[in-house]
Protein backbone atom coordinates (compact mmCIF):
# COMPACT_ATOMS: atom_id res chain seq x y z
CA UNK A 1 0.00 0.00 0.00
CA UNK A 2 1.43 3.91 -0.73
CA UNK A 3 1.17 5.88 1.71
CA UNK A 4 1.97 9.56 1.76
CA UNK A 5 3.81 11.42 4.85
CA UNK A 6 2.96 14.52 5.75
CA UNK A 7 5.76 16.24 7.48
CA UNK A 8 5.08 19.24 10.36
CA UNK A 9 7.58 21.88 10.78
CA UNK A 10 8.93 21.89 14.09
CA UNK A 11 7.73 24.71 16.54
CA UNK A 12 11.13 26.68 16.44
CA UNK A 13 10.86 26.94 12.14
CA UNK A 14 7.31 28.41 12.58
CA UNK A 15 8.17 30.79 15.31
CA UNK A 16 11.86 31.45 13.43
CA UNK A 17 9.38 32.71 10.30
CA UNK A 18 6.26 34.32 12.08
CA UNK A 19 9.13 36.42 13.41
CA UNK A 20 10.41 37.27 10.09
CA UNK A 21 7.71 37.37 8.77
CA UNK A 22 6.38 40.50 11.30
CA UNK A 23 9.72 42.32 11.14
CA UNK A 24 9.00 42.80 7.61
CA UNK A 25 5.49 43.76 8.46
CA UNK A 26 6.81 46.36 11.03
CA UNK A 27 9.25 47.97 8.28
CA UNK A 28 6.68 48.33 6.04
CA UNK A 29 3.78 49.22 8.12
CA UNK A 30 5.80 51.68 10.71
CA UNK A 31 9.06 52.13 8.67
CA UNK A 32 8.48 52.86 5.05
CA UNK A 33 4.74 54.01 5.42
CA UNK A 34 5.89 56.53 7.61
CA UNK A 35 7.06 60.14 6.66
CA UNK A 36 10.76 62.11 7.38
CA UNK A 37 11.84 65.00 7.99
CA UNK A 38 15.90 64.45 7.18
CA UNK A 39 16.30 67.91 4.87
CA UNK A 40 13.96 66.14 2.38
CA UNK A 41 17.08 63.89 1.80
CA UNK A 42 16.63 59.83 1.76
CA UNK A 43 13.97 57.77 3.23
CA UNK A 44 14.11 55.99 6.67
CA UNK A 45 17.34 54.01 7.37
CA UNK A 46 17.30 50.89 9.78
CA UNK A 47 19.60 52.64 12.20
CA UNK A 48 16.51 54.99 12.72
CA UNK A 49 14.35 51.82 14.36
CA UNK A 50 14.37 51.34 17.67
CA UNK A 51 14.22 47.51 19.07
CA UNK A 52 11.59 46.77 20.94
CA UNK A 53 11.27 43.74 23.48
CA UNK A 54 7.90 41.88 24.80
CA UNK A 55 7.22 39.23 26.76
CA UNK A 56 3.40 37.87 27.77
CA UNK A 57 2.07 35.53 29.95
CA UNK A 58 0.98 33.67 27.77
CA UNK A 59 -0.45 35.88 24.76
CA UNK A 60 -0.57 39.51 22.86
CA UNK A 61 -1.22 41.71 19.91
CA UNK A 62 0.73 44.91 19.91
CA UNK A 63 -0.81 48.34 18.44
CA UNK A 64 1.20 51.64 17.69
CA UNK A 65 -0.48 54.72 16.68
CA UNK A 66 -3.06 52.59 15.19
CA UNK A 67 -0.90 50.08 12.88
CA UNK A 68 -0.44 46.61 13.58
CA UNK A 69 3.22 46.03 14.77
CA UNK A 70 3.62 42.49 16.34
CA UNK A 71 1.84 39.60 17.31
CA UNK A 72 2.70 36.53 19.35
CA UNK A 73 3.96 34.02 17.53
CA UNK A 74 3.37 31.47 19.89
CA UNK A 75 -0.56 31.16 21.31
CA UNK A 76 0.06 30.44 24.22
CA UNK A 77 3.09 27.87 25.15
CA UNK A 78 5.91 28.25 25.21
CA UNK A 79 6.74 31.76 26.57
CA UNK A 80 8.24 33.35 24.03
CA UNK A 81 10.10 37.35 23.47
CA UNK A 82 8.48 38.84 20.47
CA UNK A 83 11.75 41.46 19.29
CA UNK A 84 11.33 43.72 16.84
CA UNK A 85 12.39 46.69 15.23
CA UNK A 86 9.96 49.34 15.25
CA UNK A 87 10.19 53.12 13.87
CA UNK A 88 8.94 55.69 16.46
CA UNK A 89 6.61 58.16 16.07
CA UNK A 90 5.51 60.71 18.40
CA UNK A 91 3.28 60.99 20.48
CA UNK A 92 3.37 57.21 20.16
CA UNK A 93 -0.44 55.54 21.36
CA UNK A 94 0.56 52.05 22.46
CA UNK A 95 -2.11 49.71 22.30
CA UNK A 96 -1.84 46.03 23.80
CA UNK A 97 -4.34 43.31 24.07
CA UNK A 98 -2.56 39.89 26.36
CA UNK A 99 -4.39 37.09 26.78
CA UNK A 100 -3.73 34.34 29.70
CA UNK A 101 -4.00 30.97 29.01
CA UNK A 102 -7.73 30.34 29.79
CA UNK A 103 -10.58 28.12 29.08
CA UNK A 104 -12.65 30.65 27.29
CA UNK A 105 -15.87 29.37 28.92
CA UNK A 106 -14.64 28.51 32.72
CA UNK A 107 -11.67 30.85 32.57
CA UNK A 108 -8.90 28.00 33.93
CA UNK A 109 -6.18 26.04 32.11
CA UNK A 110 -4.69 23.32 32.05
CA UNK A 111 -7.57 21.38 31.11
CA UNK A 112 -10.38 23.13 33.85
CA UNK A 113 -7.59 21.68 36.37
CA UNK A 114 -6.31 25.17 38.09
CA UNK A 115 -6.76 29.09 37.87
CA UNK A 116 -4.02 30.57 36.08
CA UNK A 117 -2.22 33.76 35.62
CA UNK A 118 -1.46 36.34 33.52
CA UNK A 119 1.25 39.62 33.14
CA UNK A 120 2.92 41.30 30.63
CA UNK A 121 6.59 43.45 29.93
CA UNK A 122 7.58 46.08 27.52
CA UNK A 123 10.86 47.40 26.69
CA UNK A 124 11.65 49.86 23.61
CA UNK A 125 15.28 50.92 23.03
CA UNK A 126 14.03 54.75 22.97
CA UNK A 127 13.61 54.35 26.77
CA UNK A 128 9.79 53.76 26.82
CA UNK A 129 8.67 50.78 29.48
CA UNK A 130 5.56 48.99 30.98
CA UNK A 131 4.84 50.24 34.48
CA UNK A 132 1.95 51.73 36.83
CA UNK A 133 1.65 54.98 33.90
CA UNK A 134 -0.20 52.73 31.41
CA UNK A 135 -4.11 52.00 31.41
CA UNK A 136 -5.65 48.56 31.79
CA UNK A 137 -8.79 47.37 31.36
CA UNK A 138 -9.95 43.25 32.02
CA UNK A 139 -12.58 42.66 29.10
CA UNK A 140 -12.57 38.85 30.14
CA UNK A 141 -12.66 37.01 33.75
CA UNK A 142 -12.86 33.83 35.80
CA UNK A 143 -13.83 31.84 37.43
CA UNK A 144 -15.99 34.14 39.40
CA UNK A 145 -15.55 34.04 42.78
CA UNK A 146 -13.19 31.68 42.28
CA UNK A 147 -15.49 28.51 42.23
CA UNK A 148 -13.29 26.09 40.47
CA UNK A 149 -16.38 23.12 41.01
CA UNK A 150 -19.10 25.23 38.52
CA UNK A 151 -16.46 27.97 36.86
CA UNK A 152 -18.32 30.57 34.76
CA UNK A 153 -17.00 33.64 33.02
CA UNK A 154 -17.78 37.08 32.51
CA UNK A 155 -17.17 38.74 29.29
CA UNK A 156 -16.97 42.52 28.15
CA UNK A 157 -17.58 43.64 24.71
CA UNK A 158 -14.11 44.61 23.17
CA UNK A 159 -14.43 47.94 21.48
CA UNK A 160 -14.03 47.80 17.78
CA UNK A 161 -11.49 50.62 18.14
CA UNK A 162 -9.80 50.13 20.99
CA UNK A 163 -6.59 50.02 19.35
CA UNK A 164 -6.76 53.32 17.55
CA UNK A 165 -5.17 56.86 18.93
CA UNK A 166 -8.34 58.53 19.27
CA UNK A 167 -10.33 55.86 21.60
CA UNK A 168 -11.44 57.01 24.71
CA UNK A 169 -9.87 55.25 27.82
CA UNK A 170 -10.42 58.20 29.87
CA UNK A 171 -12.18 55.95 32.25
CA UNK A 172 -9.85 52.81 32.60
CA UNK A 173 -8.05 52.53 36.26
CA UNK A 174 -4.10 52.22 35.74
CA UNK A 175 -2.21 48.99 35.44
CA UNK A 176 -1.08 47.27 38.38
CA UNK A 177 2.74 46.57 39.18
CA UNK A 178 3.99 42.88 39.97
CA UNK A 179 7.32 41.67 40.59
CA UNK A 180 9.60 39.67 38.89
CA UNK A 181 8.88 36.79 41.32
CA UNK A 182 5.01 36.81 41.29
CA UNK A 183 5.03 36.74 37.29
CA UNK A 184 7.77 33.56 37.16
CA UNK A 185 8.88 33.90 33.70
CA UNK A 186 10.06 31.76 31.76
CA UNK A 187 13.75 31.47 30.30
CA UNK A 188 13.74 33.58 27.01
CA UNK A 189 12.89 36.63 29.45
CA UNK A 190 16.41 36.78 30.89
CA UNK A 191 17.75 36.38 27.50
CA UNK A 192 16.56 40.01 26.54
CA UNK A 193 16.85 43.63 28.40
CA UNK A 194 13.93 44.34 29.97
CA UNK A 195 15.84 46.61 32.84
CA UNK A 196 13.57 49.80 34.33
CA UNK A 197 10.52 48.03 33.01
CA UNK A 198 7.69 46.07 35.26
CA UNK A 199 5.05 43.40 34.90
CA UNK A 200 1.50 44.99 34.31
CA UNK A 201 -1.68 43.77 35.08
CA UNK A 202 -4.69 44.52 35.85
CA UNK A 203 -5.46 44.66 40.08
CA UNK A 204 -6.24 40.82 39.91
CA UNK A 205 -3.45 39.19 38.09
CA UNK A 206 -5.32 35.20 38.34
CA UNK A 207 -8.96 35.97 37.70
CA UNK A 208 -8.62 38.64 34.55
CA UNK A 209 -7.82 36.92 31.56
CA UNK A 210 -8.55 39.57 28.24
CA UNK A 211 -6.19 42.79 29.68
CA UNK A 212 -6.34 45.38 27.14
CA UNK A 213 -3.34 48.27 27.92
CA UNK A 214 -2.86 52.04 26.73
CA UNK A 215 -0.08 54.07 26.87
CA UNK A 216 1.03 57.31 25.05
CA UNK A 217 4.69 58.63 24.83
CA UNK A 218 4.36 62.39 23.80
CA UNK A 219 8.34 62.63 23.50
CA UNK A 220 10.96 59.90 23.45
CA UNK A 221 12.11 59.06 27.12
CA UNK A 222 15.28 59.05 26.38
CA UNK A 223 15.57 62.60 25.49
CA UNK A 224 17.02 61.80 21.79
CA UNK A 225 15.54 63.90 19.09
CA UNK A 226 14.41 62.08 15.78
CA UNK A 227 13.14 62.89 12.74
CA UNK A 228 9.51 63.33 11.76
CA UNK A 229 8.60 60.18 9.56
CA UNK A 230 4.69 60.72 9.63
CA UNK A 231 4.51 62.14 6.31
CA UNK A 232 6.74 59.59 3.87
CA UNK A 233 3.60 59.02 1.71
CA UNK A 234 3.73 62.46 0.79
CA UNK A 235 6.68 63.57 -0.11
CA UNK A 236 8.48 63.06 -4.02
CA UNK A 237 11.08 60.41 -4.06
CA UNK A 238 14.31 61.84 -5.22
CA UNK A 239 15.61 58.81 -6.79
CA UNK A 240 14.82 58.14 -10.79
CA UNK A 241 11.28 56.01 -10.95
CA UNK A 242 11.64 52.63 -11.18
CA UNK A 243 11.08 50.68 -14.54
CA UNK A 244 7.24 48.59 -15.17
CA UNK A 245 7.67 44.77 -15.18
Amino acid sequence: MNRTRILKPALGLVALVCVAAITSFVWMQVGYSQGENRGGVGKPRISDTVQANMYADNWFILYLNGELVAVDSIQFMPHNVVSVDILPDYPMTIAVMAKDNADAKTGMEYANTSIGDGGFILKFGDGTVTNANWKAKAFSRGPIDRDTKNPRVENTTIPEDWYTVDFDDESWGQATEYTQSQIGPKEPFFEHDFEGARFIWTEDVELDNTVIFRHVVATPPDGKARPDFSNLNDIVPSGPRRRPR
